[in-house]
């Protein structure tokens, strides 16, 4: 076989990995290395030199550990065998999730649920012949998309723990984790980048663009009624037993209704009207007057924070400024 005197790249960009296909090389011969790259030598499975960019001449004085390694004489053009490993040392960006459930508790409802989390991540490697020796081993992963599949089970694993994180730092639950996907980035990058550096990798950037839910799953609908319960609690104060009350009076109505007999039928129906009455009392934005001294309906808040929640179903006002104007409500009680 010829010995060959100029070594360089030949590979194809998404390669993060790429040998060179001949391993007789020769003294005062030229290694080729671009930018963003490192060139390594490997002897009988051990690691060497590392070139980084530039043109460099193959002779005793800058091949010291392959010098001893091979025994090569002073001066002339002299055979020896290595492998000759190119490391493209370029960020690379790839996409992250998962492909089944993870299931997680949320801490404040005690409830499992299975989600599903999805996002970006950019890395870069940082030392090669780390990378080499315990990712490539061999060559079978050279390309980016051959480098993902290795790294997604560790992003996959460490998904719970650092949701779980943000979810107990913001006292929160884990369907509202969607308003902290920047605080999720940060703590995802945090976790991660000491596993990516085992195997000398940079993990450059971490992104969470979104985490998902099976809104078909049943602990995921309890969830949303436990959240649902709570804001009408929170809307109408005092007059939610009384809401509670007119909703049993109607479906007692109902029941009696459908149940047979006119006389159940009108029990039911009565509970509902005499319910009915009690609600239009408490809601009733009319001018008559009130009994007891109480405060006009106009200034009800639970009527106030009803007439908001008309103008935020209609779309005339934001989240944000519903929010807003409740708190202003409730906080003059």
């Amino acid at each position: 076989m010829a010995l060959i005197d100029r070594i360089k790249f030949e590979g194809s960009p998404n390669e993060i990995v790429w040998k060179y296909p001949s391993d007789e090389i020769s003294t005062a011969g030229q290694l080729v290395v671009d930018e963003n790259q490192e060139a390594i030598f490997f002897k009988e499975g051990k690691a060497l030199d590392t070139f980084g960019p530039g043109t460099h001449t193959l002779k005793t004085g800058n091949i010291p550990i392959l010098e001893a390694l091979v025994n090569l004489p002073f001066g002339g053009k002299t055979p020896f065998t290595a492998e000759v490993y190119y490391v493209n040392k370029a960020i690379f960006a790839m996409k992250w999730g998962t492909n089944t459930p993870i299931p997680l508790e949320d801490p404040k409802y005690k409830i499992v649920l299975n989600i599903r989390a999805f996002g970006d991540y950019k890395f870069r490697i940082k030392d090669s012949k780390s990378f080499l020796l315990n990712v490539v081993k061999g060559g079978n992963r050279t390309t980016n998309e051959s480098i993902d599949e290795f790294l997604k089970p560790n992003i996959v694993r460490g998904i719970g723990d650092f949701i779980s994180e943000v979810i107990l730092n913001n006292n929160t639950s884990v369907v509202e984790i969607n308003k902290f996907r920047d605080e999720s980035s940060t703590a995802g990058k945090v976790k991660l980048a000491p596993e990516f550096e085992k195997y000398g990798i940079d993990l450059t950037e971490f992104n969470v663009s979104s985490v998902n839910f099976d809104q078909n799953d049943p602990n995921y609908q309890r969830i949303q009624k436990i959240i649902t319960d709570k804001f009408e609690i929170d809307m109408l104060g005092d007059k939610y037993q009384q809401k509670k009350m007119f909703d049993i009076g109607q479906a007692a109505a109902e029941n009696e209704g459908q149940g047979g007999g006119a006389m159940g039928a009108g029990m039911g129906m009565g509970m509902g009207m005499n319910m009915g009455q009690m609600m239009g009392n408490m809601m009733n934005q009319g001018g008559g007057g009130q009994t007891g001294g109480a405060a006009p309906a106009a200034n009800d808040p639970a009527a106030r924070i009803a007439k908001l929640k008309g103008l935020l179903d209609q779309g005339l006002i934001n989240a944000e400024e519903f929010e807003a104007k409740k708190k202003e409500i409730l906080s003059s009680l």
